[in-house]
């Protein structure tokens, strides 16, 4: 799998609770590795993982990168091919 960009997490804002307190409003990245319903078993690109809300984004698939505030996925980060 590829990993994320660590340049998209500014001050390295990550999943755990433990990290970054001054995230504010950031969307912090994360990649997706499995989907149960509504949720979504979610990991950043420090290896954190989380179980996140995915309802306002549905349908996801996995290795979909979705953009993520509080535990709800907000947004999908769009890839394209250049060439």
């Amino acid at each position: 799998m590829a990993a994320i960009a660590s340049e998209t997490f500014p001050g390295g804002c990550r999943l755990d609770h433990d990290g970054c307190v001054v995230c504010a409003d950031a969307g912090i990245p994360v990649r997706v590795l499995a989907v149960t319903g509504d949720d979504a078993l979610c990991e950043d690109a420090f290896g954190a993982q989380a179980s996140i809300a995915v309802e306002l984004v549905a349908p996801v698939t996995i290795g979909e990168v979705l953009v993520t505030h509080g535990g709800v996925a907000i947004g999908r980060v769009e890839t394209r091919v250049m060439g």
